[in-house]
């Protein structure tokens, strides 16, 4: 994902407006994610909180090796967590550091607690303090005698550099693969893993310094087709209006227009969420996520969002907004005890 960095005008705080709540006409209706099987692979009826009984569930990140697992008896319907890798074993396929809850960074680190849900699903609780919350149903294979190499897929779907280890070895009797759906129960503002300032310190100043000559480049995926766009706001007076897009020049140190040309338009607002400012987009089918700094897995599921932290590092930073009920798409496969164990044996690992 490629960056531009924006030179903010040096203008005077605007009175703030008041703010919107989230729920209003933003939002599109949720879409559906479709991930399929490795063919041959046999479905087997899984209670989500039993794969993380006993040894666990297994996640791999190219030639390390991730375990989750129940840590101790259940509070109630509470059981605690242990994570033996510093990758997250759901959800570490988006950029993603920090959620932020009334205004104040919190590091998402590890699920804590894990809660059964009567559908075979569970929660999953991170920061308990002040916690977010994971929906996961996992989906759980019988891939006894398939080749392992099909398997070891990134959460984008391509195969794994170093699937290529594996030659034509197949998983032993007893190994369970499983898919999972992942879906945030609230809405939720992050921070990614490096953050960016926009030059303005509150969401109006934000609309305001990029409505008139100098536009926002939204960061975009470098490939092939890509178009990236400058981006004005419009209707910078009102808690919400639109924005236009047009070509952003390339090699330059600061953002700006290649021509006056508006190649296509979405809208902003100001909302709050978990009790934090942030201006929201919004754009149509016409404009590819890629082009807008949201990746393939998670097109469905998160918005480019400006955020107002009151704490910590001040100031606006791009974010992101992910909805409640939004699938954000995994390709990746985790296992069982027996089917980690052939996976670390093929590839050589301690």
């Amino acid at each position: 994902m490629k960056n531009y960095r924006c030179l903010a005008l040096a203008i005077a705080m605007a009175s703030p407006l008041a703010v919107a709540q989230t729920a209003g006409p933003v939002f599109s209706p949720l879409p559906e994610v479709d991930v399929k099987p490795v063919a041959g692979a046999k479905p087997v009826t899984i209670v989500a909180i039993d794969a993380l009984k006993g040894d666990g569930l297994y996640h791999f990140s190219r030639t390390r090796m991730g375990n989750l697992r129940i840590s101790g008896s259940p509070k109630g319907d509470r059981y605690p967590l242990a994570e033996s890798s510093t990758e997250r074993a759901f959800n570490a396929n988006i950029d993603v550091a920090h959620f932020v809850r009334d205004g104040e960074r919190h590091a998402i680190g590890h699920a804590d607690f894990a809660v059964p849900a009567a559908d075979g699903s569970l929660q999953l609780i991170y920061q308990s303090a002040t916690p977010i919350h994971l929906k996961v149903a996992l989906k759980g294979f019988d891939v006894a005698g398939l080749p392992i190499r099909n398997f070891l897929r990134t959460p984008e779907n391509f195969t794994r550099p170093e699937a290529a280890k594996a030659g034509e070895a197949t998983f032993p009797a007893g190994s369970i693969a499983y898919l999972s759906t992942v879906r945030f129960q609230d809405d939720v503002l992050m921070l990614p893993q490096r953050e960016s300032f926009t030059g303005a310190t509150n969401t109006r100043q934000m609309v305001a310094n990029f409505s008139r000559e100098n536009p926002y480049c939204l960061s975009y995926d470098d490939r092939n087709g890509a178009r990236p766009y400058a981006m004005l706001f419009r209707d910078a007076n009102a808690p919400r209006g639109r924005v236009q897009l047009y070509a952003a020049k390339t090699g330059t140190m600061f953002c700006a227009r290649a021509n006056d040309e508006v190649l296509a338009e979405g809208s902003w607002e100001e909302a709050t969420v978990g009790g934090t400012k942030a201006v929201v987009l919004s754009f149509g089918a016409n404009v590819d996520p890629l082009d807008t700094g949201v990746t393939d897995v998670e097109r469905e599921a998160a918005r480019i969002a400006f955020i107002e932290p009151r704490k910590g590092a001040p100031g606006v930073r791009p974010g992101k907004l992910y909805r409640a009920g939004a699938q954000i798409a995994d390709y990746q496969y985790r296992f069982n005890a027996t089917a980690a164990a052939a996976i670390r044996s093929i590839l050589g690992m301690p």
